[in-house]
């Protein structure tokens, strides 16, 4: 009896183990479901997103993959998830979660990609968070496992396609980012080099292959494009893609717009307004009132009402904090030029350097003066 008990405990623990390291990454249809459920996270969809997550978390309840996706349904239904709000804590919560999970996946040699994986990027994700909202030191603690996993990363890209992302990055910062900040050279003098052409290739390789972060890939390769690559043109390009593949996402409308008002594409801004003016919430609002100021100055030389406009933009900006520091930027970039061309020139460049605090985009700071009219 005692015998058969034995037998029994240990066929039932192999099957909990069995079903605990279950593998997306040899399973197409499991990877389809994330990917829909993606589509409708992304996209604002959030009932349709909350239901295909729920039905993956009771098919795969030991594996990370389900909480990472509802981590990124919390981070997208509280857009933008600035550190007050209490889903906040929620996101924090599900994404040190996936992490453990993670962990015993690594541990498994044939689920160990995955695992190394949903640790990259349960604590990426956090990164991201964390600096979003002005805290950077919160990334400390992470940043020893990132780098290693990453490095790990460019050894697994061909098992599982979603590291493409992470070495393309990787290959694309360790070289543009401490050419664009010398300070840095020093610290990342020992780290493995980098390739740019090459980071960008995976990257867009990720955006035609990857699921998990395929819309990711889309907007790095958008910013990459703005901070280092001085493009505004291939920038819009992907921002458009992003917005047609997720036209409910203010995010992606938010930043397409700002790209579009620097190129001076107003009537394209005015189609998007016009697509979004159903939209009631506050970061909308200031998306509203950017676009608005910035065509009042450029296109029908309303400088009272772009003033107004740009000082209104700079009080909805600071209500998200650091998160929406790109729009109190073109704010106060928008009031320096307002400013000089009345001839103040000290309250111009007092100004400037208020929105050189708050981005480095050239793009912006750099933005001309409106054409005498």
């Amino acid at each position: 009896m005692l015998k058969q008990l034995s037998i029994t405990v240990t066929c039932l623990l192999c099957l909990t183990q069995a079903e605990a390291q279950v593998s997306y990454l040899d399973s197409p249809d499991l990877l389809e479901q994330v990917e829909i459920c993606l589509q409708h996270t992304y996209g604002f969809s959030f009932g349709e997103a909350r239901s295909i997550q729920s039905a993956l978390s009771s098919s795969t309840p030991g594996h990370p993959a389900p909480l990472f996706l509802k981590a990124l349904i919390v981070y997208w239904e509280n857009f933008p998830l600035i550190f007050s709000k209490e889903a906040s804590r929620h996101f924090i919560s599900l994404m040190d979660s996936t992490i453990e999970l993670a962990k015993e996946y690594s541990a498994n040699h044939q689920t160990s990609t995955e695992g190394v994986f949903f640790d990259l990027f349960g604590r990426a994700f956090k990164a991201m968070y964390w600096t979003d909202n002005g805290k950077s030191g919160k990334v400390i603690p992470d940043l020893g496992s990132m780098y290693r996993h990453t490095k790990k990363g460019f050894d697994l890209q061909e098992q599982f396609v979603e590291f493409y992302f992470s070495t393309g990055l990787y290959n694309y910062y360790i070289e543009a980012y401490p050419t664009a900040h010398p300070a840095f050279k020093p610290l990342v003098a020992f780290m493995q080099k980098g390739d740019r052409k090459l980071g960008l290739k995976q990257l867009n390789y990720a955006i035609n292959h990857s699921v998990f972060l395929k819309v990711e890939s889309l907007l790095f390769m958008s910013l990459i494009q703005l901070n280092y690559e001085k493009d505004l043109n291939s920038a819009a390009i992907y921002a458009e893609r992003l917005v047609r593949e997720y036209p409910g996402n203010i995010y992606y409308q938010g930043h397409l717009i700002n790209i579009l008002l620097h190129q001076h594409r107003h009537n394209r801004v005015k189609e998007l307004l016009s697509a979004t003016a159903h939209q009631e919430d506050n970061y909308s609002e200031m998306i509203r009132t950017l676009a608005a100021a910035f065509m009042a100055e450029k296109e029908s030389g309303h400088e009272s009402q772009a003033m107004t406009g740009y000082m209104k933009i700079i009080e909805l900006a600071e209500t998200f904090g650091p998160f929406a520091d790109i729009y109190g930027a073109m704010g106060y970039m928008g009031l320096s030029r307002l400013y000089a061309i009345k001839g103040l020139q000290n309250e111009s460049r007092s100004y400037a350097r208020k929105a050189s605090r708050l981005t480095t985009y050239s793009f912006i700071l750099d933005e001309q003066l409106p054409r005498s009219r």
